[in-house]
């Protein structure tokens, strides 16, 4: 799983390089990355530490669902252990967030983009209209690697 996490790190951080929010990124300190799964969050600091993201500095941060209102996240990834818990938190979802997952019906449930295996290589489907609703778009190059899809 460790080296899994690795790997999804490393495209969370290229989807929010090539991630347009339509709400300035300019008046923040930071670029916040979080997660309900502290595991994920402790492999992302290794991970990404150092990385910049519009020349904020690029910080992974572990939250509770019932910090999401409050937390000013720019990207959250729910992992398969999570998952259940933010179906019941979605309804506290703010606009501005990337919303990235790992299960199956993870867009059909409001996600944004969701990792999948194939052939053994972790792969992603993004649905550009529910990123759009939420204020993000995200640049022509994914779209070009993901499986694009209408929920």
């Amino acid at each position: 799983m460790e080296k899994e996490y690795m790997l999804k790190a490393g495209f969370l951080y290229n989807f929010a390089r090539f991630g347009q929010w339509h709400t300035s990124l300019s008046e923040q300190k930071a670029f916040i990355l979080c997660s309900p799964d502290q595991n994920f969050i402790d492999i992302a600091n290794v991970a990404l530490k150092n990385r910049t993201i519009q020349d904020l500095p690029l910080r992974s941060k572990f939250i509770s669902f019932e910090e999401l209102a409050s937390t000013k996240c720019n990207m959250l990834f729910i992992t398969s252990d999570t998952v259940e818990a933010w179906n019941i938190a979605k309804p506290l979802m703010q606009n501005n967030i990337m919303v990235v997952g790992e299960t199956d019906v993870f867009i059909q449930n409001g996600g944004h983009i969701r990792f999948f295996l194939s052939s053994g290589k972790i792969r992603f489907e993004i649905a550009p209209k529910q990123l759009k609703d939420a204020g993000i778009t995200i640049s022509s190059k994914v779209l070009r690697l993901a499986r694009v899809v209408d929920r």
